[in-house]
């Protein structure tokens, strides 16, 4: 399947059931490359994917059967909408569907006039920072960002991220639309 096979939402309650399994086979990739240890970490907290839901900031990729195979979550954090989360299943990834989740990102941010769409993430492994990079995200300085933003990347470091694999990245929204870019990032998987 290719990912015109899906369909992104906004999720509902009965999706939310299926997360945790989507984002536990999404971490596989670290088995092999990165962070072993996030293969087997901590998903999403059930509760606050619940008010992610409620509050309209949490999408899936549907297959043709209308079963999550991917999502993002994100919400609004220092003035900037912050993606706290992307996961494809191991087996639906290279498709682009976590392009599709993060334009949903972007036309959300724009929609309701944030700045920014920003996230935490490692600068080096491919499908992290130079996946975003080729979505037109640039690293910021910590002490550029927000004190929300610093507060996550020292939470992660708490839960044991390598603090200098670790950035933030931002999208401003208040500059034209990067479609071509994502257009190009398409084209090239």
């Amino acid at each position: 399947m290719s990912a015109p096979d899906f369909t992104i939402r906004l999720a509902r309650p009965d999706d939310l059931d299926w997360l945790g399994a989507v984002e536990r086979s999404a971490a596989s990739v670290f088995r092999n490359s990165g962070p072993a240890w996030l293969a087997d970490g901590d998903t999403m907290d059930p509760g606050v994917l619940a008010d992610l839901c409620r509050d309209g900031t949490l999408w899936v990729a549907a297959d043709g059967n209308d079963e999550p195979v991917g999502f993002l979550a994100g919400h609004g954090l220092d003035g900037s909408f912050y993606i706290a989360e992307v996961s494809v299943t191991a087996s639906h990834q290279r498709r682009g569907i976590g392009i599709r989740l993060v334009e949903a990102a972007i036309e959300h941010g724009r929609r309701l006039g944030f700045g920014a769409i920003t996230l935490t993430t490692y600068r080096d492994l491919s499908w992290n920072g130079p996946f975003y990079a080729r979505l037109g995200f640039v690293e910021v300085d910590p002490d550029e960002a927000g004190p929300r933003h610093r507060e996550k990347l020292r939470e992660e470091a708490e839960a044991g991220h390598d603090p200098s694999r670790r950035c933030i990245m931002a999208l401003r929204l208040d500059q034209p639309a990067r479609s071509s870019r994502i257009a190009a990032s398409r084209s090239n998987r």
